[in-house]
């Protein structure tokens, strides 16, 4: 069966969860998943999986982050998703029910528990970035230049409803977060677990939809890429490449309770993954790919024996050479091969050259709080031959849109989660168990990978950000919280003296 890890912390090194009827039933809730989001993608429409999550939300509520990650990373191929039409999805018809059906659920779980609160150094940064929405609409309307030039049947009013969404999700992000703080330790771990087991029967009907049914496209340099849908391929192949992080854990685990068949399983879904890259003609994409494949080989060499770390090194290099001998024609390859030695890098760098101009302007407060402010950046200052298009550079955008003071914001939230990320890494090392390790991740190759999109609101990194501080909330924080500290106000003839005596 496709390898079950004990619910049991304590015990997951000694057997499996599910044996007999319960692993099959679980095989089965996986296929149906993997069937009913294939029929949802075959039907453009994502009723199909909103309602598949309901039931299994109610019977185990570890279900509940893969399945929000599979609605945000494949809601652009639904034709009933309601976007901004000029730039990433931030509103969406799929992901606003599947929140509003959710809700009730989380809140009956939050007020039948002992209600744990969530730590101030955690809870304050939503509230800042809640303060920094709320300034950016005010601002956003003191730049007529940032409507005037939106398409015609585009309501001036629509980017006051994103960032009233914004505020409602970030609300909810924090909600969701105490929610997980207040289940069980058992529970949280298998939200990942579980997260590990669902990938295949996820990513494999994303592929075979893509290459049976992808839109072909072709532009200058390349031809025949496949697209899924109407989804942003940067954004799509750079969350795709951060969840396939948990197929490394699943092809390196070490648990006994996981066979050839689950890894061979696993080693095939990466294998499809990278086909789906190479594709699309994402260069971002490629750059994940390569990001993934380091990270979720390096992670399994640490701490092991020499004669294992010389094998997996010396499998991965042949493997790596037989793959870009097979690429070399790849969709992807060619249009980055051309957008390199012909377009000079392509239009990402009029887009930079164009928000460094427009934050040059408005460095304090930014352009306004919305991602028609940075496309009307790029309208001003890029030349006429370049599109108009977001900033494609997340950090970049967010001071464009917020102002320089929201993008340091921003960077020392991305740093925040990244250390206590590493603290569950570093958990997970003791533990031997990569599982622990996979949200932050899958987080840090998202967060790479948003040097080239733009995913300042992708619902996706911030429900991986719930998980990262839920996780490292209830497993690491309490020795950080309890650690000792030197008393700065000490005078240093105070504190020399406290060291003659073995006091400091």
């Amino acid at each position: 069966m496709y390898g079950g890890y004990s619910n049991n912390l304590q015990q997951q090194q000694e057997s499996g969860i599910y044996v007999g009827g319960k692993e099959l039933l679980f095989l089965g809730i996986l296929i149906v998943i993997g069937l009913t989001l294939y029929i949802s993608l075959i039907n453009l429409t994502s009723a199909p999986l909103v309602l598949l999550t309901i039931p299994l939300v109610l019977y185990d509520r570890a279900f509940m982050y893969p399945m929000f990650m599979t609605i945000s990373l494949s809601q652009g191929a639904f034709t009933d998703t309601a976007t901004s039409g000029v730039g990433t999805a931030d509103a969406s018809y799929a992901e606003s029910l599947t929140i509003a059906t959710i809700a009730p659920i989380l809140a009956w779980d939050l007020l039948s528990q002992k209600s744990k609160m969530v730590p101030f150094r955690f809870s304050i940064i939503y509230l800042f970035f809640l303060g920094f929405v709320f300034l950016g609409i005010f601002v956003y309307y003191q730049h007529p230049q940032n409507f005037a030039g939106l398409p015609i049947g585009t309501g001036k009013n629509a980017p006051a409803f994103h960032s009233i969404v914004k505020m409602i999700k970030l609300v909810f992000y924090l909600f969701f977060l105490r929610v997980l703080i207040n289940y069980p330790k058992e529970m949280l771990y298998k939200i990942p677990e579980y997260t590990r087991r669902c990938m295949p029967f996820i990513i494999i009907p994303l592929g075979l939809n893509l290459l049976l049914n992808g839109r072909a496209q072709s532009g200058a340099g390349y031809s025949d890429t496949l697209q899924l849908g109407d989804v942003h391929h940067g954004t799509f192949t750079s969350t795709l490449c951060a969840l396939s992080v948990y197929l490394f854990i699943t092809l390196f685990s070490r648990k006994p309770n996981i066979g050839f068949f689950t890894r061979f399983f696993a080693f095939g879904t990466i294998v499809l993954v990278g086909i789906m890259i190479m594709m699309m003609g994402s260069r971002n994409g490629l750059l994940s790919f390569m990001i993934l494949c380091a990270v979720g080989v390096y992670i399994h060499l640490v701490r092991r024996k020499i004669d294992f770390q010389f094998v997996i090194v010396s499998v991965c290099f042949i493997g790596a050479i037989v793959a870009l001998l097979l690429s070399l024609n790849s969709p992807t390859l060619q249009r980055a091969i051309y957008m390199t030695d012909t377009e000079g890098g392509g239009d990402r760098t009029y887009y930079w050259s164009a928000g460094a101009q427009a934050l040059s302007t408005s460095p304090i407060f930014g352009m306004g709080g919305d991602e028609t402010a940075s496309i009307a950046a790029v309208a001003r200052y890029a030349p006429a031959m370049v599109e108009d298009r977001i900033m494609h550079n997340t950090y970049l955008e967010a001071a464009v849109e917020y102002g320089l003071i929201a993008a340091l914001l921003y960077i020392a939230f991305v740093l925040f989660v990244i250390k206590w990320a590493y603290r569950l890494y570093k958990l997970a090392l003791d533990r031997q168990d990569m599982v622990l390790a996979a949200p932050g991740l899958s987080y840090l190759i998202m967060m790479i990978a948003a040097m080239f999109v733009s995913n300042l609101w992708d619902t996706s990194i911030w429900y991986t950000v719930s998980i990262i501080f839920a996780l490292a909330i209830r497993f690491v924080y309490p020795q950080w919280a309890d650690k000792r500290r030197i008393n700065t106000k000490l005078s240093f003839e105070q504190m020399a003296s406290q060291v003659r005596v073995g006091r400091l």
